[in-house]
């Protein structure tokens, strides 16, 4: 019995063939896991923290919540939904996201066949989806709860609909947008393009609208909870645009956008990195306009690639080779490339394969080749990521130590893993506890009687020196009440105080 006829059985039955690649998908992904058993991604636990603070404390005030001021910061849609899976477990623990996006790497595999079964070939889809499942970068990202798994999740279902039901996909695309900011311009740009493309057809009109009617819903949302109708997406650029930095603190994003648009044209050109950027940028542009010249078929899945190339190679290329550690760290946002770039990937193998067996030549198969490659390379990279569990690990010690002192009252802690810690293993309740990112400081107060009143208002008996947000209340009550807080000890650099209440009644009497 041939290849074809032994897969035959599976890839006619819808449902035989979701657990085939969700198979496929799930057991490099264990062993992942078996690997690295410690979530070493501090943001998973930032992400646990406003989703947590959220069921518990935001939810009853009509909003998200988060200690460190980053409720509205990262796509809200992930947050609702792990605080969904919090609530109805009746848990806190990070361990239900972590299995979600376990499944959606599997669900997100199968979407990948379908797309290049849909849009090429049956042989197209298979060879994309064990391409997919192989690679090493998803193999790692896939089990940590971060907010990639479900974002892509939207996008390929967007991609996978996009011919056939129009309307659903524009919605899926706008989910996608509210899951993971990047996908805002990749989504607008997207959207933009198919419109010229097709030249404002009814089908893409359905498509468009879709799209507008879910993102306007959120967008009103963000007015409402901030203000600010684009928050995500407006914060995210002054962010990667310098907003925070020496040079840019005080200047528009306007004026942001174009001197890093400057400075990276003066810098690019002279990189590899840099002109592979540019590159991207060039190919999107020349590429775009033969779209709309030529109605290219299957358009969307070279002009999605392109885009997100655009958009998401800067902020992992250009850490290579100069910052090892925060490229591992960014590799994730190669996810949506990886899940699009092999099915053109597996679509150029078939042509190629597919010209060579007419040719009699004795050849070597291709997908065969890339999945030995991506299994090469996930075993050079997988202890490397093992490594970064130590950083987790050292901050768990941490709120261990400090669980030794609590009685009762109010931690203040701005560290999200060890908020975790303290929550999921001694049992502190969420609304005892607190962040310094509120402090009078952020008000731009500079009373010392304001911080102690704050410390009584809100009945602080431990305080963590960790963290750029502590330093400016430890300038001013180190400095103005030295013996306010007591150190307990300290723990891998983070020193742990107990408050001096009864220095702390004088203060507030006198």
């Amino acid at each position: 019995m041939g290849f074809d006829e032994r897969l035959y059985p599976i890839l006619s039955n819808p449902r035989y063939t979701y657990i085939f690649f969700s198979l496929i998908a799930f057991i490099p992904r264990i062993l992942v896991w078996a690997s690295i058993p410690v979530d070493w991604n501090s943001d998973s636990y930032h992400h646990w923290q406003i989703s947590y603070m959220t069921l518990k404390i935001g939810l009853q005030r009509g909003r998200l919540w988060d200690l460190n001021g980053c409720e509205y910061y990262w796509g809200v849609v992930p947050h609702l939904v792990q605080t969904l899976l919090l609530g109805v477990m009746s848990t806190a623990s990070i361990l239900p996201y972590r299995i979600l996006n376990i499944i959606l790497a599997g669900a997100n595999t199968y979407l990948i066949y379908i797309i290049g079964r849909d849009n090429f070939y049956w042989r197209v889809g298979l060879s994309a989806g064990l391409i997919y499942a192989l690679y090493p970068v998803a193999g790692i990202f896939d089990i940590v709860a971060l907010q990639e798994p479900l974002a892509l999740f939207f996008a390929l279902l967007s991609l996978a609909l996009f011919n056939t039901k129009p309307g659903w996909s524009g919605l899926f695309l706008a989910l996608a947008a509210q899951s993971r900011t990047e996908y805002w311009l990749v989504s607008l740009i997207f959207v933009a393009g198919a419109v010229a493309i097709e030249r404002a057809s009814q089908r893409i009109q359905a498509f468009a609208l879709s799209w507008l009617i879910v993102m306007s819903l959120f967008c009103f949302l963000f007015r409402h909870w901030t203000s600010n109708a684009v928050y995500p997406l407006y914060w995210s650029l002054f962010s990667v645009f310098g907003g925070w930095t020496q040079r840019g603190l005080g200047l528009p994003l306007p004026r942001l956008m174009t001197m890093w648009l400057g400075d990276k044209l003066r810098a690019w050109p002279g990189k590899a990195t840099g002109q592979l950027l540019l590159g991207s940028a060039v190919a999107l542009s020349g590429s775009f306009a033969h779209m709309v010249r030529r109605r290219w078929r299957r358009y969307h899945l070279f002009l999605f690639f392109l885009i997100s190339a655009v958009v998401f190679g800067p902020i992992f290329i250009t850490y290579y080779p100069g910052d090892p550690k925060h490229l591992l760290y960014m590799l994730r946002m190669s996810l949506p490339l990886a899940a699009v770039g092999s099915v053109l990937l597996a679509y150029l193998i078939y042509r190629v394969e597919l010209r060579v067996s007419r040719s009699h030549a004795r050849w070597i198969p291709l997908t065969v080749a890339v999945l030995v490659l991506e299994l090469i390379t996930m075993n050079a990279i997988l202890p490397a990521y093992g490594t970064f569990q130590g950083e987790t690990l050292d901050i768990f010690d941490v709120a261990d130590a400090a669980s030794s002192h609590y009685v009762n009252g109010t931690i203040v802690c701005d560290h999200p893993t060890a908020n975790y810690r303290l929550v999921s293993m001694w049992g502190v309740s969420p609304e005892d506890l607190l962040s310094n990112h509120y402090a009078p400081h952020y008000y731009g107060v500079t009373d010392p009687a304001r911080y102690a009143r704050w410390f009584a208002r809100y009945n602080v008996t431990l305080w963590l020196h960790c963290g750029s947000r502590s330093h400016p209340v430890w300038a001013v009550v180190s400095r103005e009440y030295p013996d306010l807080l007591l150190l307990k000890e300290e723990v891998h650099g983070i020193r742990i105080y107990v408050v001096n209440q009864t220095r702390l009644e004088r203060i507030i009497i006198e």
